[in-house]
């Protein structure tokens, strides 16, 4: 039971400040900017620091405790002054409470499921993307950059770095597992300080999913259903939010139901749902500890016993363990990668396997990658009536390296889109076939042609 918290003052001095400050007309700023401060010293006098940074239930409740005696006093204040305020007391609490310990002004919008991405230019110019009605611009406003530097730091989650002007840019993820990435000056010179939140929409949990929202056709889909139960390694390409990883999320869930399925990401946004799962993400260097990358978290992979390994994305050099558990026997892996198509992937992977500064001959990094993956996918999104909509519009076979055509690694599609949707592209893969016939997953010689009919 919480005990009943006394107020440390009979009156607010904020609160009856602003209150008769607003009688004068002589303020200029937001009527609740002293309540806000007021209450914010109080949840500070009045519970531990890890209380406030990583609240739980009860923990917000004793918040709530702590703040209602003082929003009481506040508009008791304000009526005696004549003040009135379209907001209930409720409502004022609420707006507390997420500004200390939520996402402030941005709490709708984090939990509107079709936002995609909030971008704050500054204070008051902000915009949202939104599934429905794309790119729009919102009334919401934060009171001060100060408040909006405020924020940042307050819902970066788990690290030591705060953003200042000592630390003028911070890349981060959020508690419900949103990127975000802030900027201030001096690095910037308009505005001050801008930051942007992207959201993971789990808009598909399976191939018949994606199906239905037009993002790949059923004989496509059908395809790679047999190609993950096939255990062909897998890499899903794409653009900025093209919308990969709700796709390798997809593939996931075509998995066996007996597969031991091993996840590693930066931020948890894969959402896999299989029996023996086990997910794992990255933690970025602080005081006392140090960081822990994907290159890290594959190798731990690699000791548990993984039927698949699923690798959010790689950007860097942890593309040389990916290659390396994929040529080592690891088969069945997914991984999602930023190429402009499907011939791109290979050469973004040689340029980051190149980042690990191995002294290995580019024909080698060229072999790995053509024994390493089999098969990939890529999708672009594309605005629809100011609408994002994701399509796939390739899905090609990497042969293996004794088929190199010298030194260059041969990508062959077996589906693309030339503007008619994505079609078959009358290529039946032979090399692939056999492998899912060993695989115990066929691939019928007129699996294609039957579809097309």
């Amino acid at each position: 039971m919480i005990p009943p918290v006394t107020p440390q003052r009979k009156y607010s001095p904020a609160a009856a400040a602003m209150a008769e400050a607003m009688t004068a007309q002589s303020n200029q700023n937001d009527p609740l900017d002293g309540l806000l401060s007021e209450a914010r010293t109080r949840i500070r006098n009045q519970m531990q620091p890890a209380q406030i940074e990583d609240p739980t239930d009860e923990d917000l409740r004793t918040a709530e405790a702590i703040l209602s005696p003082l929003v009481d006093q506040f508009f008791r204040n304000a009526q005696a002054q004549g003040v009135a305020f379209a907001s209930e007391s409720d409502q004022v609490l609420r707006q507390l409470m997420d500004d200390i310990f939520g996402f402030g002004p941005l709490a709708s919008y984090l939990a509107d499921e079709k936002v995609e991405e909030i971008i704050c230019n500054g204070k008051d110019d902000i915009w949202i993307i939104h599934g429905d009605q794309g790119k729009v611009k919102i009334s919401t406003r934060f009171r001060s950059e100060r408040e909006l530097q405020n924020f940042v730091n307050r819902v970066v989650y788990k690290t030591s770095a705060r953003l200042d002007k000592s630390n003028p840019a911070i890349d981060g993820r959020m508690r419900d597992g949103s990127r975000l990435h802030a900027i201030m000056e001096p690095l910037t010179a308009k505005p001050p300080i801008a930051i942007n939140i992207r959201r993971h929409r789990l808009v598909a949990r399976t191939l018949e999913d994606l199906t239905r929202l037009g993002t790949v056709t059923p004989i496509a889909a059908e395809f790679l259903r047999l190609a993950v139960q096939a255990r062909l390694n897998i890499a899903v390409a794409g653009g900025t939010a093209s919308g990969k990883t709700n796709f390798t999320n997809a593939l996931g869930n075509a998995a066996s139901e007996s597969d031991r399925i091993l996840i590693v990401e930066d931020t948890t946004e894969l959402q896999i749902n299989k029996p023996d799962i086990v997910q794992m993400c990255t933690r970025d260097q602080a005081e006392s500890v140090k960081a822990v990358t994907i290159s890290d978290l594959i190798i731990h992979a690699l000791r548990m016993r993984p039927d698949r390994i699923i690798t959010g994305e790689a950007r860097g050099q942890e593309i040389v363990d990916v290659l390396m558990a994929a040529n080592t026997g690891h088969d069945g892996q997914l991984l999602t990668i930023h190429a402009n198509s499907t011939r791109d992937v290979i050469q973004r992977m040689e340029s980051m396997y190149l980042l690990r500064g191995n002294d290995v001959p580019l024909l080698a990094v060229r072999r790995q990658i053509a024994d390493a993956f089999q098969l990939v996918i890529y999708l672009k999104r594309v605005f629809i009536a100011n609408k994002p909509r994701r399509f796939v519009t390739e899905i090609a076979e990497i042969q293996p390296s004794q088929f190199m055509e010298g030194d260059k690694v041969v990508v062959q599609n077996i589906f693309e889109d030339k503007g008619t949707g994505l079609n078959w592209t009358g290529y039946f893969p032979e090399r692939l076939a056999r492998r899912m016939e060993e695989n115990a997953t066929p691939l019928r010689p007129n699996f294609f042609r039957e579809a097309r009919a």
